[in-house]
């Protein structure tokens, strides 16, 4: 006995695996979060202060997995299109192109973050630009502890 789904069945499965595959791959980018990586290493700490600050998106250009998971679902949607073998061939790769393209611009959109980039002059008098997640805000004038570890540099308030 072979099992028929409807557009719709597979169009509402294909979403909500996307949507699953894609939430777990959402990075915090801010200062409360670690990587697995950063567990047990030694990060370096600077000191200096805020000079200036302004409101960024941090966007990925890609996102290979929803990419990915898009073309797969799309694929299998679209092989249940048509009646024959040629059919369901052309429905396949036509549902994998669509369905990555999708899946490329919901995982990018899954990724989107507001964040700050923050100019930072080191108590050494170097001045660098580090940029962050939105989970702190840090105004102007403030005094910092700078972190480099293994996850890259982030600002704390000194003493935070």
């Amino acid at each position: 006995m072979t099992k028929t789904f409807s557009p719709s069945k597979i169009a509402a499965g294909s979403f909500a695996a996307l949507t699953l595959a894609l939430a777990g791959c959402a990075n915090n980018y801010g200062t409360s979060s670690a990587s697995p990586a950063a567990v047990g290493q030694a990060s370096s700490v600077y000191h200096g202060t805020v000079t200036s600050v302004r409101q960024i998106t941090i966007q990925s250009d890609r996102s290979l997995i929803g990419t990915a998971t898009g073309a797969v679902l799309g694929g299998l949607a679209g092989s249940e299109l048509g009646g024959g073998d040629k059919a369901q061939t052309a429905g396949a790769i036509g549902g994998a192109v669509i369905g990555g393209i999708a899946g490329n611009e919901a995982g990018k959109a899954v990724g989107k973050k507001q964040g700050y980039a923050y100019i930072v002059r080191f108590s050494n008098g170097e001045v660098k630009e580090i940029i962050q997640g939105a989970d702190v805000y840090i105004a102007p004038g403030t005094p910092v502890d700078i972190i480099a570890g293994a996850d890259g540099w982030k600002l704390v308030p000194a003493g935070y």
